[in-house]
This record gives C-alpha cells, structure tokens and sequence, in this order.
C-alpha cells in the first residue's frame, strides 16, 4: 500500500513538473473576447477587415474593394449614439465603366430587416452615402448594415464578376 502512495505522489509531481515546463499554444492565447469592433471601417485595414461581412471583393491596388450588388458591414456604434442616434457616411466611387452601362445607380440601406433610407447616384466619380441611423438601432454593441444596389454590371466582357460600386470606407459618427 504505501509502494501504491508513493507511486502516485511520484506521477503526481511528475505531471505538475510536466505542466510547468509544456509551451503555451498561442491559439488558446488569442482572446477574441477582447477584440473590439471599430465605428470606421476602411476597405484597408486589417483590423476591421472582418467587419465586412458579406458583398466585398478582395482589397485591390492597398486601398478600395469592389461591391457585390449586396453587402453587409458591422460596425460599432459610436459612444451617446443609443441616445442622439448616429450619421452613416460611405466613402465610394461610381466608375464610367458601371455608369456607362447601368445609368443612375440606387443604394438601400435596412438593419435587421427594417428600413433605414436610400439613395441615388447619377454620376460618375467620387460618392458619398449619407444616412440618419435612428438611436433605436443602435442600443448594442454591434449594428450590422445591409446593402442592396438597384443595379449593377453583371459578369461578362469587362470582369467575370458581379460590380457594384468602388468601396473605400464608411463610419458612424455622432449627427
């Protein structure tokens, strides 16, 4: 019997030993609890890269990704926004090559389903979406905004894929 204890205590001390000196793993190491959701995001920052959910294309020349007809970003509202609400500001660019074939291009923005407003864009160049987010959409810490473009270049002699529009960036700010 006391063979029997002293065989254990000796595996017990050799697995404490043997649990001090293991590496960590630095996927345990990687707290995503404490990532945080940014109220800007850029088509090129990595940090917020993730918070484009659903439409984007790849990041082309450092800086801009194309739209699909359709897509999400999530972002965090900024700080009083449950309160005083908060303005959406998009960064875009309608290129001559969309234009030329779609004409004036209309974007609708909804939450959850729920409509937030729209916009048109007849004409070629820079473009900026400008919308009134109401405070009720915002009492979270995370609001996700769809996207949904009237029309669009579909697939074909000028590129395999869907086109919307030129994105760069967006952000929430206080109105």
């Amino acid at each position: 019997m006391r063979r029997l204890i002293s065989s254990l205590a000796l595996l017990g001390l050799l697995t404490s030993l043997a649990c001090k000196t293991r590496k960590p793993n630095p996927e345990v190491l990687v707290d995503d609890s404490q990532a945080q959701l940014g109220s800007v995001v850029a088509a090129n920052n990595p940090q917020t890269a993730a918070q484009l959910l659903r439409g984007f294309y790849d990041l082309e020349n450092g800086a801009w990704r194309w739209t699909m007809p359709k897509f999400a970003i999530t972002f965090r509202p900024p700080v009083g926004a449950k309160e005083k609400g908060a303005k959406l500001n998009v960064d875009m660019v309608l290129p001559e090559v969309i234009f030329s074939k779609t004409g004036p291009i209309e974007i609708t923005v909804s939450s959850n389903g729920k409509a937030i407003g729209k916009q048109t864009f007849s004409q070629v160049g820079d473009a900026k979406l400008a919308l009134a987010i109401p405070a009720e959409l915002l009492g979270t810490e995370a609001v996700t905004l769809e996207f949904v473009l009237n029309k669009w270049l579909p697939p074909g002699s000028v590129d395999p894929r869907d086109l919307g529009m030129i994105y760069s960036s967006a952000g929430l700010s206080l109105p």
